[in-house]
């Protein structure tokens, strides 16, 4: 029983990768790793930062839903909750294109602050969107985690069968090619410093456009 509810999450896991979360992903994705990486290792490096984020928050939220049946669906599902942190990911999203499109021009010690912690620390900002990505789930993710806090006897089962599911959407995913190419692709096509510069700092205005659009979206 166990094995064929793992295969099953597993499966789902891959399908939902391989639309659903590529198509909501996979442009913000590609358009962060295109605006601040430097090469293929840079855009590997960001994408699988991102994706193991994802893939350890999926981890987490099997254990709390082994643990009590409702309580992590109930907390997921909130309004109050899911709207706060969706307005901190397109917030981020937002300061993010800012500041690739500001650059390393402006001499405020603020924004070289928030750039050394954001823009040239790939690690650090992926991994925070990875783990506010995985805090507002889209309704199959919803349907899984209650899936998973009605069948696991425990928190470990909890852990496997999410970890089961989480290695489709965050592992094996067409977002890992698609934070390769950006990484690579740009500085291969735009040769000119100058012409390279100026289609990274449009990356960042189509990131900040992206983000503010959400947040009107939301209000």
């Amino acid at each position: 029983m166990v094995e064929y509810t793992a295969a099953g999450l597993f499966l789902t896991g891959l399908a939902l990768g391989a639309s659903q979360c590529t198509l909501t992903c996979g442009p913000v994705l590609g358009l962060c790793v295109a605006g601040t990486a430097t090469g293929w290792r840079d855009g590997l490096k960001a994408t699988l930062t991102f994706s193991l984020t994802r893939l350890f928050c999926y981890i987490m939220l099997g254990f709390i839903a082994g643990l009590s049946s409702g309580f992590i669906t109930d907390i997921l599902s909130d309004h109050d909750f899911s709207f706060y942190i969706w307005i901190l990911m397109v917030s981020f999203i937002s300061l993010l294109g800012a500041l690739i499109v500001l650059g390393k021009e402006p001499h405020l010690k603020l924004c070289h602050l928030l750039n050394r912690h954001t823009v040239d620390d790939s690690t650090k900002s992926m991994a925070l969107l990875g783990i506010m990505v995985s805090l507002t789930p889209c309704a199959p993710l919803l349907g899984v985690l209650t899936y998973i806090a009605l069948t696991a006897k425990g928190p470990l089962l909890g852990m496997l069968y999410s970890l089961c599911f989480g290695i489709g959407p965050a592992v094996v995913t067409p977002i890992i090619i698609i934070g390769i190419l950006a990484g690579v692709v740009p500085r291969a096509i735009f040769k000119t410093p100058g012409i390279y510069q100026f289609f990274r700092r449009t990356c960042g205005m189509l990131l900040l456009l992206y983000g503010i659009r959400l947040i009107i979206q939301m209000l």
